[in-house]
């Protein structure tokens, strides 16, 4: 009866721990959705755009996977493209202070463990999905731009960026 009442113990606080992680998962990504999505932006006379109208990328979580998406749309032409990880794959992330006093985030994610799905026409409906390919190092690290001079909250970004691929890794 004992060995039922230590299963059943262990088993509930496995639940509770994992359903703890999930919890903070979900709230740290939501979190960084809202600020890379009000921070990332591109430097004048760097954005992407098509038929003059500039693409913003956005940044969405479903769970451990991390999703940049870029949309530009008009008229005449419609471009997406999604870059996709698994947070598990990120290797490092780390932030610099740039020129400006504003900061870069830097994560090492390897190009191999990269997923790129790009379409083009009204609806996307020419496209493919490849994984990134390198034999460069360098071109495994992802850089954004931040537009704040505050270290504080870029801080806050990394340790929650941190805390979510310590959680993602140690999810099976």
């Amino acid at each position: 009866m004992k060995k039922l009442q230590l299963l059943i113990t262990s088993v509930i606080l496995l639940f509770g721990t994992n359903l703890a992680f999930a919890q903070t998962l979900e709230s740290n990504t939501k979190w960084l959705s809202f600020q890379l999505d009000r921070l990332v932006k591109e430097k004048d006379g760097n954005h992407l755009k098509v038929n003059d109208n500039e693409a913003v990328p956005t940044f969405k979580f479903k769970g451990c996977q991390m999703n940049m998406n870029i949309d530009a749309r008009d008229s005449d032409l419609n471009f997406g493209m999604r870059i996709s990880w698994l947070l598990k794959d990120v290797q490092k992330i780390s932030y610099d202070k740039e020129d400006s006093g504003e900061y870069q985030l830097k994560m090492i994610v390897p190009a191999d463990r990269m997923r790129m799905k790009v379409g083009f026409g009204q609806n996307h409906n020419i496209g493919g999905s490849f994984n990134l390919k390198n034999d460069d190092d360098n071109e495994s690290k992802t850089n954004f731009s931040l537009h704040t001079k505050d270290e504080r909250l870029v801080k806050e970004i990394v340790n929650k960026f941190e805390e979510s691929v310590k959680i993602c890794k140690n999810t099976r």
